[in-house]
């Protein structure tokens, strides 16, 4: 049998093809792996309200959070009431655990927006540098519906 030119196009195209439905396929199965390889245990604000009309005031929390990988930090992101606000903390697991009680701190300013504030997302980051995002519909669907309460001159 003799192959032209043609039927070696044929055939590269077909490789390439597989070859590029193969990666997809992996691809999609190493990002669902990659959510069981986390987990948000437990939020826990220290205060239910702070006051801020006088000064800038800080609320601290504990946090605990597992990555198969091992836990590098965690993101907590408050949104102020209006939504027009969003305020972010860092927190770092310096023992780099794959299970991590992590205590952390966020600072309102004086001129934060008056009312409830609540957790808008958490981002729990692993050692290799993969992430996974716990948004606002998975916070609320799993209790984890913290808010606090801000009182401001504003």
């Amino acid at each position: 049998m003799r192959l032209n030119y043609e039927h070696i196009q044929k055939i590269l195209f077909k490789g390439i093809l597989l070859l590029a439905i193969c990666v997809l396929s992996f691809s999609v199965c190493a990002n669902n792996e990659l959510k069981g390889k986390f987990n948000l245990h437990s939020v826990n604000l220290v205060q239910k309200s702070i006051d801020v009309s006088k000064s800038d005031e800080t609320l601290y929390f504990s946090l605990r959070a597992y990555s198969l990988q091992g836990l590098n930090k965690v993101d907590i992101y408050f949104e102020s009431p209006s939504g027009k606000q969003i305020i972010q903390t860092t927190c770092e697991n310096k023992k780099k655990t794959k299970v991590g009680m992590l205590l952390g701190r966020i600072l309102f300013k004086k001129k934060s927006e008056s009312g409830e504030w609540k957790i808008n997302k958490i981002v729990v980051e692993d050692l290799e540098g993969n992430c996974h995002t716990y948004d606002k519909k998975f916070l609320a669907e799993n209790k984890f519906t913290h808010s606090l309460l801000i009182k401001s001159k504003r």
